[in-house]
């Protein structure tokens, strides 16, 4: 009989509250708690830029009790991204990276009693550390957990790279045994003539299956044992059933008293990458189907609590994705964690992203983060691949400024990649590396940057940056006969989406739901029929925060199939529907709650899209049944006629399942004697529903009679190299509504509406959108660059009704390029002229973004 398993004494303990925090070199002071970051406002405001420097935290922390033989360490979890400690005015330590933990021994600096600490952390721009650019906000701070670990002077070593010291293995497995191979790093800070190191291995339904112990003569200071045992009858870790084994660690004096003591969990299974067969776990064929995500959260930035990770894997789970690529850098340790519990497979990276730095420390400070990220991920089952260098030939400024030739930078850059695929296989033999690439695959082959790692990844957006949907399995078919011998999987693809923007004409680059469920659906099929293919990743999971970029939502890259604040647009059901597990069925445009439209006798027929798992759906409206369809590829489209005020939707699945929606519809009446209000956007096709303000705002249409619409003028087009846009790019300053300013209808004569007589507001909205782009150009737009609109004022006079309400205004010299104008204007409608809007040309032509008309008496 072994020995029962006792509390050794280890323990730890957070240091998260009450922190004094301030920028350097500003006076003002806050009380703040870890998780933090400064950036969660300045990056996500309409000043360009935000905060990279150095911020200070401060406290004083009390420790008790005796700490005679034992070692204190202060254990970062994540913090962005040089860190220095000071405790008790002495330096105790300093990291370099902003994604993996790090520990500090301070057990020579501290006393019983009360302790001062200091923690200075610098989000600086730095050549030497990754990431240097992306398409993400670099925050600064402390934006994960933060604790005290108090071990005795021998102890498991969590010096190890900041690891759990215990490192586990399954090279071997069959039905009837798996071998299990132990590496335990120990530190030995007092000397012994002899230790011994126990491991019991305990399987998912905890019932003790293996012991094994090693005496250890006079071990030295950093001791490394590696031991060997059987486990019978395993039980596989699989997606399905994803079993967990846990290994419990001690460290025993020669009497076989407990001195320390870990648990750790990892999982029996196997698994290969085949470069023309796809991904195999237990020898089983499983396409991989799955989301990227980024470590962010609508108005916390990357500072989020640990119930928010979780509920992010527990978001991919119910979709039915079994696979995440944690991009592009480590994050919480929750979330693997997680990903085990859940048989969600994994890969990870370090943040080498679109270029390498040229600094002398570059390649070290890569090579020692890729160890971070194994020693920390090691005995996850989850884990398949380890990751590096995502896009990292797409930045070309290194050799295009002149310093170097291209060559002269890609061999910079295969020798960077060489370093730390070396490290990363020297450190875990068992996992294949990882390169995730753009979508050239020919300079990937030139560089010979692809000849380097197991796998490569491509990020490919078809359909979005450039080409179009139909091109993606070509272009597939391409990168497999040019890398025969590679493993291959679409590491991202993806459309940006506004939740609030819908079309029924979606068209590329419109940011609308709908353009992104029709790019989704263009891809899966390609992405499941693909043998060679392992699986593919969308990009993202969740909007996240990309501070210099534009768009329908600046500072947020939108491709995600969840909003920042995770709530599933369209795309995201489409997925639950082909892959989830269980019965579901859900009605489109969930939280579209407020729709719009022109009546035609007595209703408006829009369609309505049912996404489901069952063969067939009934859609009812008010009660009324409009008819059975057959599910197709996750969903059935319904014509839905659409009456004034509350509809009610109703979904009935074959397989059971049921969905019910609300939707305020505000009819625009056929009679516009009836006419009481109208929020019009010009110039494009999208719906935009401001959910702030509880109004939608519907496309424009041309002017007829006894009716409504603009006169004459042509919608405007954003120019780019590779050709037009339907909406504008520009952050819009001073409003949260930035698409009802991103489109425009320029050079009309006039908007009517043949309106009752009454009292109205009408409010007309303006932006100029022809001065430069505020923001970094997208390295993803290379070759697709804006072009000048030929405009260089905009110089227009308004009437209404014949009343000149603006005189040649100027809106880009009043109020500035890109900057929202509302104007108001009181009207009062008499004798049956209805509403008449006026445009005059002065020094440029007139515009109009967008038009409200709203009735008050």
């Amino acid at each position: 009989m072994c020995q029962p398993v006792t509390a050794a004494p280890r323990y730890e303990r957070s240091i998260n509250d009450g922190w004094t925090f301030w920028k350097e070199g500003d006076a003002v002071k806050e009380t703040v708690s870890f998780p933090h970051t400064w950036n969660a406002e300045d990056a996500v405001d309409d000043v360009p830029g935000y905060y990279r420097g150095t911020g200070w935290y401060e406290k004083t922390i009390q420790i008790n009790g005796n700490l005679s033989g034992k070692k204190v360490f202060v254990r970062f979890e994540g913090a962005n991204q040089v860190v220095d400690l000071y405790v008790n005015g002495s330096h105790a330590g300093n990291h370099k990276g902003g994604y993996t933990a790090f520990v500090f021994d301070i057990s020579d600096c501290i006393h019983a009693g009360d302790n001062s600490f200091r923690i200075k952390v610098d989000n600086s721009h730095n050549e030497g550390i990754p990431p240097l650019g992306a398409d993400f906000t670099f925050f600064g701070g402390i934006y994960r957990n933060v604790s005290l670990v108090f071990v005795p002077e021998n102890h498991i070593s969590l010096e190890h790279y900041a690891s759990s010291g215990v490192y586990i293995t399954t090279p071997e497995v069959s039905s009837e045994q798996a071998s299990v191979q132990i590496e335990t790093h120990l530190s030995i800070c007092r000397p012994e003539k002899k230790l011994v190191l126990e491991h019991q291995v305990f399987d998912p339904e905890g019932k003790q299956v293996a012991v094994i112990r090693k005496s250890i003569k006079k071990p030295s200071a950093s001791e490394v044992v590696k031991m060997a045992l059987a486990v019978p009858d395993p039980t596989l870790w699989d997606v399905d059933s994803p079993g967990l084994y846990s290994v419990v660690t001690r460290l025993l004096d020669k009497k076989g008293g407990v001195i320390d003591s870990r648990r750790n969990t990892f999982g029996i299974r196997t698994f290969r990458f085949d470069p023309n067969k796809g991904f195999f776990l237990n020898g089983r064929h499983i396409k991989l189907i799955g989301t990227n995500r980024h470590q962010d959260y609508l108005g916390k930035g990357n500072a989020l609590p640990d119930e928010m990770h979780v509920r992010d894997i527990r978001l991919l789970k119910d979709m039915g994705g079994n696979f995440l690529r944690i991009s592009h850098y480590p994050q919480d340790e929750l979330i693997s964690d997680e990903c085990d519990r859940l048989g969600i497979l994994t890969c990870t990276e370090i943040p080498v992203v679109n270029r390498i730095g040229l600094a002398d420390d570059f390649a070290s400070n890569c090579v020692n983060m890729a160890r971070e990220m194994v020693y920390q991920n090691y005995n996850h089952p989850s884990m398949v691949a380890w990751a590096y260098m995502n896009e990292v030939l797409l930045d070309n400024s290194p050799w295009q400024s002149g310093d170097m030739s291209k060559e002269e930078y890609y061999q910079k850059v295969t020798d960077c990649a060489g370093a730390i695929d070396s490290a990363l296989r020297e450190s875990d033999p068992s996992r294949p590396t990882m390169i995730p690439c753009d979508g050239d695959r020919k300079k990937y082959k030139e560089s010979g940057l692809g000849d380097i790692p197991d796998i490569l990844g491509f990020n490919l957006y078809h359909g979005w940056y450039y080409s179009s949907f139909d091109k993606l399995g070509s272009a597939l078919d391409k990168i497999h006969d040019t890398f025969p011998g590679k493993a291959l999987i679409v590491s991202e693809y993806g459309a940006d989406a506004d939740s609030r923007l819908h079309s029924f004409e979606p068209e590329c680059q419109d940011y609308t739901c709908d353009y992104a469920l029709l790019y989704h659906k263009s891809y899966i099929p390609v992405i499941l029929e693909k043998e060679y293919l392992s699986g593919g990743a969308v990009w993202n999971l969740n909007d996240f925060h990309s501070e210099a970029r534009g768009f329908a939502v600046p500072h947020f890259n939108c491709k995600g199939i969840t909003t920042s604040d995770r709530t599933p647009k369209d795309s995201y059901w489409l997925y639950k529907a082909l892959f989830g597990r269980s019965p579901f069925i859900r009605i489109g445009g969930s939280d579209w709650k407020i729709r719009g439209g022109q009546e035609e006798d007595g209703k408006c027929i829009k369609p309505v899209e049912v996404f489901a798992s069952a063969q067939e759906v009934e859609l009812s409206l008010n009660g009324q049944s409009l008819g059975t369809k057959t599910v197709k590829e996750g969903s059935a489209l319904f014509d839905v006629p659409f009456i004034d005020g509350e509809n009610v939707l109703e979904a009935q699945g074959s397989d059971g399942s049921a969905d019910l929606l609300r939707i305020d519809f505000r009819m625009i009446p056929q009679d516009m004697s009836q006419f009481r209000e109208i929020s019009v956007l010009m110039g494009t096709r999208r719906y935009f529903e401001d959910r702030s303000g509880g109004q939608i705002w519907i496309p424009e249409q041309e002017y007829r009679p006894e009716s409504w619409g603009y006169i004459g003028g042509e919608r405007m087009y954003q120019q780019n190299s590779g050709g037009p846009r339907p909406a504008f790019e520009a952050d819009i300053i001073g409003t949260d509504l930035d698409p009802l300013f991103q489109t425009q209808r320029a050079g009309l004569d006039a908007f009517r509406a043949d309106i009752p007589d009454g009292r109205y507001f009408v409010y007309l909205y303006f932006a100029d959108l022809t001065g430069p782009f505020r923001g970094k150009p997208m390295l993803y737009d290379i070759g697709n660059e804006t072009l000048s609109s030929g405009e260089a004022e905009r110089v227009f006079s308004v009437s209404i009704n014949g009343t000149t309400v603006l005189s040649e205004v100027n809106i880009a010299r009043e109020y500035g390029y890109n900057t929202a104008v509302v104007q108001r204007f009181p009207v009062e409608v008499e004798n049956g002229s209805g509403l008449d809007i006026g445009f005059i040309k002065s020094k440029g032509i007139p515009v109009l973004n967008a038009i409200r008309i709203i009735r008050v008496q």
